[in-house]
């Protein structure tokens, strides 16, 4: 067994009602058939009178996900307590939690004989430790050996696609960890590498050549030089409007709603432009270069989290990819909000801050198909479209630029 975790994995521990969010707020928290059974019978141990009204039963129940539990109008889960921690697990212990609030915030790709571990930036405490240590995804093993190829895929799952996706996993990962390519750059690569895979499947050994020639591409290539302010105004607005409409208890909604108050509506048409080409320009772009290290270790902890975008052949699994450029773009949104708000040089936990809140919600912006991946939400898609319709990777891309 090979457990492979970045270094800041190690260090997290939950603070508890000290936290500044509660873990479950907002969510769907799906219940399986065993907890779903110990819960019923809860009723004869303490006094959970409207229990059965807390637990809804699948359309189509399974034994993974049999039922999910009702939140409150706050969206806030009835079984926690003043504190906001959960009264279940202080009574009952862990065995009482369904998986998703047993395991949260670690994230693990099991593939029995490998197991990749990370933690969702959804968690707060998470977010501080992977975001803000500038050497926090150099990644080790039991050894305690720093790694410099990441074995992802087991023995029994080797073929062609996937050996080939393992091997340019490990170029993309160690080229955003140990080069200093400005992200547009590394994002291009990701890309174009993708594109290539199926070649590559085909041709294992110009591996090497074509990855060099898409880095030395990257390098010659003049990078979308006019205003794009207006665009990614346009597209604040498009999902602001998302959020307030179809996600009324979302706790992005106010934070959103904010971001485009100050960005779009507290001046008029031009002005805002204006604004928003200035704060980026004078602000924005040097806060990000001087935190650099904070957008590069959640590229890297969102590549190793998701690293089946380049193992696995189900159809939509490289939305995860788009979803995690998608999640920045509207963090970098909020953080510029902040600038503006404040017209001076911002503390680097207002990105992460807003990093979190993103990633914490990123259901709003996704459905979720048969396969359990991610599908971009038809407005955010129409969104994107109107950017370019072609590419939803372009119109991502000219956002995050």
């Amino acid at each position: 067994m090979v457990d492979l975790k970045p270094e800041y994995y190690e260090n997290f521990s939950c603070i508890g009602s000290q936290c500044s969010d509660t873990c479950c707020q907002g969510w769907q928290v799906n219940v399986d058939q065993k907890c779903h059974n110990k819960y019923l019978k809860l009723k004869k141990k303490v006094n959970y009178k409207n229990l059965d009204s807390f637990l809804i039963k699948d359309q189509n129940p399974t034994s993974r996900h049999f039922s999910s539990i009702k939140m409150k109008k706050n969206e806030l889960c009835p079984f926690l307590d003043r504190n906001r921690l959960c009264d279940i697990q202080k009574k009952f212990g862990k065995d009482y939690l369904p998986d998703t609030c047993k395991i949260f915030p670690r994230r693990t790709i099991d593939f029995d004989e490998i197991k990749v571990k990370t933690l969702s930036l959804a968690c707060p405490e998470a977010a501080k430790l992977c975001l803000t240590k500038k050497n926090s995804m150099n990644i080790k093993s039991e050894d305690s050996k720093e790694r410099s190829f990441l074995k992802i895929v087991p023995s029994y799952l080797h073929n062609s696609f996937t050996m080939v996706g393992e091997k340019l996993f490990n170029k993309i990962y160690f080229l955003f960890k140990d080069k200093d390519l400005d992200l547009m750059s590394l994002l291009f690569i990701c890309e174009g590498t993708l594109n290539k895979q199926k070649y590559l499947e085909r041709n294992p050994e110009k591996i090497d050549l074509v990855f060099n020639l898409i880095v030395d591409e990257s390098k010659n290539i003049d990078f979308f030089k006019f205003d794009k302010s207006e665009v990614k105004l346009n597209f604040l607005t498009d999902i602001n409007a998302l959020i307030q409409n179809t996600n009324p208890n979302c706790s992005l909604k106010e934070i959103l709603f904010k971001t485009h108050n100050e960005l779009v509506k507290k001046k008029p048409g031009l002005e805002a432009i204006i604004n928003f080409k200035d704060i980026e320009k004078k602000y924005y772009k040097n806060f990000e270069k001087k935190n650099y290290s904070i957008l590069r270790n959640y590229f890297l902890n969102e590549l190793l989290g998701h690293a089946q975008i380049f193992t696995n052949e189900i159809p939509n699994c490289r939305n995860r990819f788009y979803l995690t450029i998608l999640c920045l773009v509207i963090s970098k949104l909020i953080t510029m909000s902040f600038i503006s708000e404040n017209n001076k040089n911002l503390d680097k936990q207002i990105l992460v801050n807003a990093i979190q809140k993103v990633i914490k919600n990123f259901g709003a912006l996704v459905l979720v198909d048969k396969n359990h991946e991610y599908e971009l939400h038809p407005e955010v898609y129409s969104a994107l479209k109107r950017i370019d319709r072609n590419s939803v990777f372009n119109s991502l891309f000219l956002l995050f630029s």
